[in-house]
C-alpha cells in the first residue's frame, strides 16, 4: 500500500478519513503491544499481540477493499522532520474524520518522539491528554512544533556573481 501524504489526506471524504482513523489506531495498538513485548512474555501477552494484529489486518483488508486507491500514513524513520511530516498527515486525517479514537496513535507518536529525544539527548515532548480527535490534533501540533525546534536550520545558499546579475 502506498504512503499517504498530507496533500492526499486533504482530499479524503469524511467517511474514508473515519475508516482510516480506525486502521491507523488498530495498527498503533498492535505496535504498542510489540513495543511492550520485552516486558511481557507470557502466553496471554502473545495472544493479545496476535489478536491485535488480526484486528489490524482485517481492518486494513476491509479499508483497502472499500477504498481501492487507499494509502495509509506510516512513519518512515524516527527523525524529527519525518516524524513531523507523519504528524501533519495524521492531523489532516483526524480533522477530516467524523469520529474515532487516537489514543493508541498518540502513544505511537510519543514513543517515536521519545526515541528521537533520547538519541539526540533532548527533552521529551510535553504530553497533554486528548480525549477526542480534536484534542489529538492539538497534541499533534505540539509534537510538530517540538520536531521543528529540533530540526537543523536550513543553510542559506550563496548566490554566485552570475546569479546576482
Amino acid at each position: 500500500m502506498a504512503q499517504l501524504t498530507e496533500r492526499d489526506a486533504e482530499k479524503l471524504p469524511p467517511e474514508q478519513a473515519t475508516a482510516l482513523v480506525r486502521v491507523i489506531d488498530l495498527r498503533a495498538t498492535w505496535d504498542g503491544l510489540l513495543a511492550d513485548k520485552h516486558e511481557k512474555t507470557g502466553m496471554s501477552d502473545l495472544h493479545a499481540r496476535q489478536k491485535a494484529n488480526d484486528a489490524y489486518q482485517a481492518a486494513l483488508r476491509e479499508y483497502a477493499a472499500r477504498f481501492r486507491t487507499a494509502a495509509v500514513p506510516e512513519p518512515t524513520h524516527a527523525v524529527p522532520d519525518r516524524l513531523a511530516a507523519w504528524c501533519r498527515t495524521l492531523r489532516v486525517v483526524f480533522a477530516r474524520a467524523e469520529s474515532g479514537s487516537a489514543v493508541a496513535v498518540l502513544g505511537k507518536v510519543y514513543r517515536l518522539a521519545d526515541r528521537i529525544a533520547e538519541r539526540l539527548s533532548r527533552e521529551q515532548v510535553a504530553r497533554t491528554p486528548a480525549p477526542d480527535l480534536t484534542g489529538a490534533v492539538r497534541e499533534l501540533d505540539a509534537v510538530i512544533a517540538w520536531c521543528e525546534a529540533l530540526a537543523p536550520p536550513t543553510p542559506l545558499l550563496r548566490r554566485t556573481k552570475d546569479e546576482a546579475a
